[in-house]
């Protein structure tokens, strides 16, 4: 007799578009709602609560701090890279 896998396994979130749009859109839709509903640390407060609000747009259901980050993460790779310079400059001013 044949096993059988866990429904829905492979298809993630993107399950909800069935056959449709093919499978490596579907693939990258999945990936990057995973990445969006993601726990994330607020800055201010440093605890495992924040959401997205809109595209952008990120709240701290805590400490309710709103900031603004990527459209589906709170830090970007170019912030994070930005941010790095800014701390290497000030390593080298004091």
């Amino acid at each position: 007799m044949a096993k059988t896998k866990a429904k829905g396994r492979k298809t993630r979130s993107a399950g909800r578009f069935g056959v449709r749009y093919g499978t490596k859109s579907r693939k990258l839709v999945a990936d990057i709602e995973e990445k969006m509903h993601a726990e994330y640390t607020c800055s201010r407060c440093g605890a495992k609560r924040v959401r997205r609000t809109a595209t952008g747009i990120w709240t701290c259901t805590k400490c309710e701090a709103t900031f603004t980050g990527g459209s589906y993460v709170p830090q970007t790779p170019a912030h994070l890279t930005v941010m790095r310079a800014v701390q290497v400059e000030r390593s080298r001013v004091s």
